[in-house]
Parts: C-alpha cells; structure tokens; sequence
C-alpha cells in the first residue's frame, strides 16, 4: 500500500495494481471533502443524513482524482448479499440489492462504499475485466467473492488465477467482539471447529477476524495475487468512518476503480 495527496484528498492505492496498465484503482479516506458535522470530510454516502450537495462534491473530487467522469459513476444499493450486476455502461440507476458490479466498458468508475466493511477491486489484465465488491460477515458467507468472479467467469471467460485482487482497510480483530448467536452462524458455515481459524478468545469475549475469512475464500477460489490493507478502520478515526465507533450517524469512504 501506499498514500497518494491530491486536490486535498489523501488516497489510498494498492501496490499490486502498480504498473496494471488499463486501471484506475483509489480508496478514499476522511481527508479533503466538502461535508461537516458528523461527516466531516470526504464523505460518499447521500443515504446517512449528510447534505446531498456535499455528498456529490465529494464524488466530483474523488472522481477527478482517478480522472473519472463523475456522470458516468456507477453505485450500489448495497445490502450484505451475494448479488452481482454486470453493467454495459456507466450513469445509471443505482442498481437494489446489489454488492458487487463487473463491467469490461473503460471510462466507467464504480465505488463501493463502507465504513467497516471490506471493499475489494477484481481485475483481470489478460481480459480488462474489473468487479467491486462490498462484503461484511454476511457477504463472506453468502460468498460474495466467488459470486462475482462466477460472472467474471461467464460473461467474459476470466480465470481465478488471473485475477488481481485488491481489499480495503476494514475492522480490525481486535474492534470486533462478537457474541453466541454469530458463532453459531458461523460454525454453520465452518463446522467442524474450522470456524476457529476466524474467531479468537480473549478475557472471555470472542473476536472476529473478517481479513482472515476473506484471505481463506480468496485463497479457496484460487485468486493467489492479492493485497489487503492492513489498516483499521475502528482505530484510525482521523483517515476512516466506522459504523461500530460512531454509530449510525457516520459517513462512508470507498474504493473507486476504472477501467482506462
């Protein structure tokens, strides 16, 4: 990983997209932006209480700093599932229930949002094919990964180990107590005791290890190129919005990628 400041933005790039030629690829931190309060900063979301205005301010700088066409931008109505659109071009109605978009058309960005959850940015070179994908808890069970790279695969003929895969800072372990009734959802998922290699004990409280489950379904589906930021979400306020800090009155940083 490594910072990139521009127009008062401070960017988060992936080092493994280095030297891709044909991608844009950027997430976004707190820093530069048009919205206050509660917001403050670079916030991407329209649907949490801040100013609209502000909100499309941001994106225009956001956009601007990949040299993306904010008209074309392409969102998510996102909702924790395993759903996945294939858009054909860029600008449309936010498609429901969606948390992962795959598009082969250059010039046309698409964000995922977050404020603890993981974003992650699929992209093939051989085919310059990219998906974006939002996934929490729910997502890495429901395995929204493997949904998308499904489409990759039948739209366009991508291949896991030809896919680089770039995930965001996320909540870190140690900001992530969870309770019985996860851990039974869980073991359903893994059972068997597999469930333990994402959930450790500590002074008698479980914590779960989202970076670790989304590591071991990457690795599963075969995509061995991969990168995670290893930052946390939770505790780094100054650079990142967290829902399970702040509450519901908080902002969203994203992960913004373009094929060119």
């Amino acid at each position: 990983m490594h910072t990139e400041e521009k127009d008062g933005l401070k960017l988060l790039r992936f080092d493994i997209f280095k030297g891709q030629a044909g991608l844009q690829c950027a997430v976004s931190t707190r820093q530069g932006g048009a919205s206050a309060g509660a917001y403050a900063g670079l916030n991407l979301s329209a649907a949490v209480g801040d100013k609209i205005e502000s909100v499309e301010e941001n994106l225009a700088l956001l956009c601007a700093a990949i040299g993306a066409e904010p008209a074309r931008l392409e969102r998510m109505r996102q909702r924790h599932t395993a759903n996945v659109v294939v858009l054909e071009g860029g600008g449309g109605v936010p498609p429901e229930y969606t948390d992962a978009i795959v598009t082969a058309a250059p010039g046309v960005p698409l964000l995922g949002l977050s404020a603890d959850c993981a974003l992650t940015c699929f992209y093939d070179p051989a085919r310059k094919v990219i998906a974006v994908i939002h996934s929490g808890w729910r997502g890495a069970l429901l395995d929204v990964y493997g949904a998308a790279l499904a489409a990759m695969k039948l739209r366009f003929g991508c291949a896991p180990g030809d896919i680089v895969a770039g995930v965001s800072p996320m909540i870190s372990a140690a900001h992530y107590p969870v309770k019985e009734d996860f851990l039974e959802k869980l073991t359903a998922f893994y059972p068997d005791g597999a469930h333990k290699r994402f959930v450790t004990l500590k002074e008698g409280r479980h914590y779960f290890n989202l970076r670790e489950l989304l590591r071991q379904r990457l690795e599963a589906l075969g995509v061995r190129q991969h990168e995670f930021m290893h930052l946390c979400t939770y505790s780094e306020k100054e650079m990142f919005y967290s829902w399970r800090r702040d509450g519901e009155k908080t902002g969203r940083f994203g992960l913004l990628a373009m094929l060119t």
